[in-house]
């Protein structure tokens, strides 16, 4: 069984991506230490690769290629050994992980990503990276705008990806430098290098959304909504969300005190005063904040205890690993489970800081 290239195409009327490009990107983004890129062996990840490897050079920084095996084609294990016969041959610090738990056939991509990101960022965690490279582009956000958009997300989901994240609000940033590029973009700095690809099938597999989202983006293309409209839709709403965050922070900063026993008050006249969608991101931040972190609350326990506050019919509420203990005059959050993560002393020297809300604004 072999590994199934592809030669690229040296599109026409396609600007190629430049290492000048790139690293101006990566520094506006905050990279200035040693990194970690996530390799597949498809087009992105390999141009990714060969521009983060110039970068690297010229800046004296250590990076490393890191290759997931998900194992659910037959094939993927060859995959990883002409990646790795690749990354040797190019001299790349190179290592590959296992999924070793369990995919759920009935959400296989979503079960896949968590699980290699949980591997990605291990890998990061164990050599001290504080950043890790993904390859996702222009058309990956076009792509998750339109799949948010079917499932009915709000602001903040429609904004699309954002170029750098923390993963599970913890010390290592997901930068994504190639947003701003397309797919062709890269293919063609691929054909300049004269470097083939790994060609993946479940890329055309309709029983996967993000196969099928892309035939529908192409068809929207047809009809005159390309991706260049939708591209501005998606940078209005970054700017609408950007502005949301900016008077969370702001009633968060007004709002809230530390209570007895880690315990967090909240100004509950205040909060009803609050728009709607600014009370349901300060709910979620403390959920995140006080219980668990690694879990985002679902939108419709939110949406219930948000209306349960407003008309002042819930003293107690449990959600996401949080107590909510509500009073006429302020909201009351511990957590459920003793040992909260918040210890008073280090909440405290948080408080004090001026821009405290933006030391917690990745939960």
């Amino acid at each position: 069984m072999a590994v199934k290239l592809v030669k690229p195409i040296n599109y026409k009327n396609i600007k190629k991506i430049t290492d000048a490009d790139f690293e101006k990107q990566l520094k506006f983004l905050g990279v200035n230490t040693n990194f970690a890129v996530a390799l597949s062996g498809g087009p992105d990840s390999l141009a990714l690769l060969y521009l983060a490897k110039n970068f690297a050079k010229k800046n004296n920084l250590k990076f490393i290629a890191v290759s997931i095996d998900h194992r659910l084609r037959e094939d993927s294990f060859i995959e990883i050994k002409w990646i790795k016969k690749l990354m040797k041959k190019d001299k790349v610090s190179f290592v590959s992980k296992k999924v070793v738990k369990k995919i759920s056939s009935s959400n296989t991509l979503s079960t896949a990503r968590k699980y290699r990101y949980e591997l990605l960022t291990d890998v990061c965690r164990k050599n001290k990276f504080k950043y890790l490279l993904t390859a996702h582009h222009l058309d990956d956000e076009i792509e998750t705008f339109l799949m948010r958009l079917i499932r009915g997300s709000g602001i903040k989901g429609l904004s699309s990806l954002k170029p750098v994240s923390k993963y599970k609000g913890g010390k290592i940033s997901i930068v994504r430098p190639l947003l701003k590029y397309s797919k062709k973009c890269l293919i063609k700095y691929l054909a300049k290098m004269k470097q083939p690809y790994i060609y993946d099938n479940t890329n055309q597999d309709m029983k996967y959304d993000r196969s099928r989202i892309r035939a529908i983006a192409e068809n929207l293309i047809n009809e005159g909504l390309d991706k260049k409209r939708i591209l501005e839709v998606i940078q209005n709403l970054k700017k609408a969300d950007e502005a949301i965050t900016v008077s969370v922070n702001n009633y968060l900063k007004k709002c809230i005190s530390l209570g007895r026993n880690n315990t967090l008050k909240f100004n509950n006249k205040k909060f009803k005063k609050a728009p709607v969608e600014i009370q349901y991101r300060i709910i979620n931040k403390l959920c995140r904040l006080v219980g668990n972190k690694n879990k985002v609350p679902r939108s419709k326990s939110l949406q219930n205890l948000i209306e349960k506050i407003n008309a002042g019919d819930v003293k107690s509420h449990t959600l996401n690993g949080c107590i909510f203990m509500v009073k006429s005059d302020e909201i009351l959050i511990s957590k459920e489970k003793r040992g909260s993560l918040l210890s008073g002393q280090n909440f405290k020297v948080i408080l004090k800081n001026k821009n405290w809300p933006k030391l917690i604004e990745h939960y």
